[in-house]
């Protein structure tokens, strides 16, 4: 999504096993989507197709068919007009403006519920990629003391930043801006679920800010290039603590060795 976002693709809408990316007609440029870095990674399989839609509030429509998500008894995650639900450990209100991260795609749901499996309580933890902040309200649920959400896409942030606002968050700072952002900084848990040449390239920066014992969650990317993650972590210095599978997606739990 980082690269189609910089070619002027604004709306994304998670599908099963893909992605519905949404620019405006004049800004279309086939070249420039074909010569895209992920298209051309021999390791990388992506078919695509492009159709022009009719004028309509594809926003508001793809807003109204938004469904709570409900990650075991734990987590739901729902739109403001959708009922409370008792029973939850958190609820997390957001408004779906076609940002990632609204627990429908298999990567956000494993990424809460391997968060769910750490204690945050007074943690500094960081969300790479953000998206919607579901992630970073979560941590604040969980007890963390600070979080910081970042995002590329200038949407994205002003989405997190009306969902922090929602769920009356006191703890998350929303900026926009990209890996290099966590150099000078440290944390005991970083979220980054983006995609898998995004996290090869931002893997030094990762593990470097991250505190003596601390946790990295990776995901987004699908379960054959787990194994090249796997290795960038390790070679910079992680340890590998656990990994999850759903559909064909996968998520890696990496850790800081302790201090000596």
């Amino acid at each position: 999504m980082v690269e189609l976002g910089e070619l002027g693709y604004d709306s994304f809408e998670e599908t099963t096993g893909g992605l519905d990316a949404y620019i405006e007609q004049q800004q279309f440029n086939v070249k420039a989507l074909s010569a895209m870095m992920t298209l051309r990674d021999p390791h990388v399989h992506v078919s695509w197709s492009v159709s022009q839609l009719e004028e309509r509030n594809w926003n508001a429509e793809w807003e109204s068919s938004f469904q709570p998500v409900e990650v075991g008894t734990d987590v739901r995650i729902r739109a403001e007009h959708h009922p409370s639900v008792p029973g939850f450990t958190q609820e997390i209100i957001i408004t779906p403006r076609m940002a990632f991260g609204t627990g429908h795609h298999a990567t956000t749901r494993m990424m809460v519920q391997a968060m769910l499996g750490l204690d945050l309580a007074n943690k500094q933890v960081c969300d790479l990629g953000c998206g919607t902040a579901v992630l970073a309200i979560l941590a604040e649920g969980m007890g963390a003391s600070a979080v910081r959400a970042i995002d590329i896409d200038e949407q994205a942030v002003i989405n997190a930043v009306e969902n922090v606002e929602r769920n009356n968050c006191h703890t998350i700072a929303v900026e926009k801006g990209v890996a290099s952002a966590l150099e000078g900084h440290a944390y005991d848990l970083i979220l980054a679920n983006i995609e898998r040449n995004t996290l090869l390239d931002a893997m030094p920066v990762m593990a470097a800010a991250l505190l003596p014992g601390g946790v990295l969650l990776l995901s987004g990317f699908v379960i054959g290039d787990r194994h090249l993650l796997a290795e960038a972590a390790q070679a910079n210095g992680l340890s590998l603590a656990e990994h999850l599978q759903e559909g064909e997606w996968s998520l890696l739990g990496c850790r800081a060795p302790l201090a000596q």
